[in-house]
């Protein structure tokens, strides 16, 4: 997995979509690979753009990794999957009569490709999910994350909403090529 590239989140919350991701690949049978070791391929091998793994503020996201890369990135690494992806967070506090109202949405955008293959087994652009809804139809990655123990919420702190909404999200974006793994799986 090359590091993800997140945007205006807390260091909880980027920790709990760190967890998320491995999480999913963990539990559907996936070893991921030393951050160390990825990187360096990355950058030192390929001559790929430095990864940037936060960015705040007004800074850009960087452009996203091209499938072709991100291929040749796996045939180096000799891996059956790569996986890059990048969140960003939008939140936002009212002041309602009893006190403050927050809400939170992160948008994700996910590639991974199957390098046996040689193709994108998984494109989710702009996958976005927010802190107050329950998603609905996540079967596979919902099952998977049924451990992960995110609780419900109301107003207050930011870092909760968006501890959620990325979980929402990422599991959202993840779910088609999650179903394809645990079939294979199964009937393999």
């Amino acid at each position: 997995m090359l590091p993800w590239t997140f945007k205006d989140g807390t260091d909880s919350a980027i920790k709990t979509a760190n967890d998320v991701i491995t999480t999913l690949l963990d539990k559907s049978h996936h070893e991921i690979l030393s951050t160390a070791q990825v990187v360096s391929v990355w950058e030192n091998d390929l001559g790929q753009p430095r990864v940037i793994e936060r960015i705040d503020g007004d800074k850009e996201m960087p452009s996203f990794p091209d499938a072709k890369a991100l291929l040749n990135l796996g045939q180096r690494l000799k891996v059956d999957f790569v996986c890059a992806g990048q969140a960003r967070w939008h939140t936002k506090s009212v002041w309602v009569a009893l006190g403050p109202k927050t809400k939170a949405d992160c948008t994700v955008d996910v590639v991974i490709i199957d390098v046996s293959k040689g193709e994108v087994a998984l494109e989710a652009k702009g996958v976005k999910s927010d802190s107050t809804r329950k998603e609905s139809g996540l079967e596979t990655a919902g099952a998977l994350l049924i451990t992960m123990g995110i609780t419900g919420l109301s107003g207050g702190p930011k870092t909760p909403h968006q501890q959620r909404a990325a979980q929402n999200a990422i599991a959202k974006a993840f779910d088609p090529w999650l179903k394809t793994q645990m079939h294979q799986k199964i009937g393999g």
